[in-house]
């Protein structure tokens, strides 16, 4: 076999809770997998309600994973089982791709988490399906080490890499012209090392934001990130990831990290949910996950996230939001 060697940017996005899920770790005697939620293909049956929650979790992740792939032209997809690796020499492109992706694993009730790094990597030179193939190198094992750097739905990276993605590097097809907030340094307050967030969830649609026909409002984009975190909250799909401590300080941690960072859009700090005051909430709610309950609490909660200004002013960018949704994600939205 022969390979190849590049140097390029590599996102690597892994599924939370898996391996709890998969080996009976979580007591699931609260959760129906009947009711719709968990709808498996040809209604295959199987030993027990993790094995068809993991079924259903692989089975979307990958939808996603070729999603992506079908919509950027320049990126290859690895997966590998609960976990896949996605790279290209156009950081620009991968940057979007990723952000897109986590967008859909999210919104579609797969919890993931990222790690992004830019380096050498390795692959088999003639394989057309980059779907299962393997791929190693040096950014490989940065970016597998970079997911590991905190907790929820996020994703981390390093400032060498970061360098690369912003252009100050002398690669080509670099990222330079993405928002600049995108990228975030944050202290670690054990040993008070500093790792990178890369933050996916400012921007819904990150490859149109930086079109130049891009009219997004500021009103908008805090819109859907309230509705990021009432499906968090709410979706029937995360009732698993919250019967577990490990899943409910991930999820807390997420609506922590996109609640905080509404106010870039908002100016404002309404909208911010604490992990502490999550754990409560989401403990009280375990039993009240439901596409009803969600869609109320997204409605309740944009005031919240709306801009200074904009507070008493926002249906016509509300309705916006609901239909994108809509057409995105029917099955919940669309009552």
């Amino acid at each position: 076999m022969k390979f190849k060697t590049k140097e390029a940017g590599v996102f690597f996005i892994d599924i939370l809770g898996m391996s709890s899920l998969t080996q009976g770790l979580i007591d699931l005697s609260s959760i129906s997998v009947k009711n719709g939620n968990y709808a498996i293909e040809n209604n295959a049956t199987f030993s027990g309600k993790n094995q068809h929650i993991a079924a259903w979790v692989l089975t979307r992740f990958r939808e996603c994973l070729r999603d992506i792939q079908h919509r950027y032209d320049d990126i290859r997809v690895s997966q590998l089982s609960d976990c896949a690796f996605v790279w290209s020499e156009n950081t620009e492109e991968l940057l979007c791709a990723a952000s897109d992706l986590m967008w859909k694993t999210t919104r579609g009730g797969v919890l993931c988490r990222g790690g992004l790094s830019y380096g050498e990597i390795i692959f088999p030179n003639n394989n057309k399906e980059s779907f299962g193939e393997f791929i190693l190198g040096e950014a490989i094992t940065k970016a597998a080490k970079a997911e590991a750097s905190g907790k929820g739905c996020r994703i981390f990276t390093d400032a060498e890499s970061i360098g690369h993605f912003n252009g100050t590097t002398t690669q080509k097809n670099n990222a330079s012209i993405l928002p600049h907030n995108i990228f975030q340094p944050l202290t670690n307050p054990l040993d008070y090392s500093i790792i990178d967030e890369y933050k996916w969830y400012l921007y819904h649609d990150l490859k149109g934001f930086v079109s130049p026909t891009n009219e997004t409002s500021n009103t908008e984009l805090a819109f859907y990130m309230a509705s990021l975190i009432s499906t968090l909250i709410y979706s029937p799909y995360y009732a698993w990831n919250s019967l577990s401590e490990q899943g409910l300080t991930h999820l807390a941690a997420s609506i922590d990290a996109i609640s905080s960072s509404i106010s870039i859009h908002s100016s404002r700090d309404e909208a911010i949910y604490t992990a502490e005051v999550v754990i409560v909430l989401l403990r009280d709610h375990v039993k009240q996950r439901n596409y009803e309950r969600m869609f109320k609490r997204f409605s309740q909660y944009c005031p919240d996230a709306a801009p200074l200004g904009q507070r008493e002013n926002t249906q016509q960018t509300f309705n916006k939001v609901i239909e994108s949704l809509i057409k995105s994600h029917p099955e919940i939205y669309k009552n």
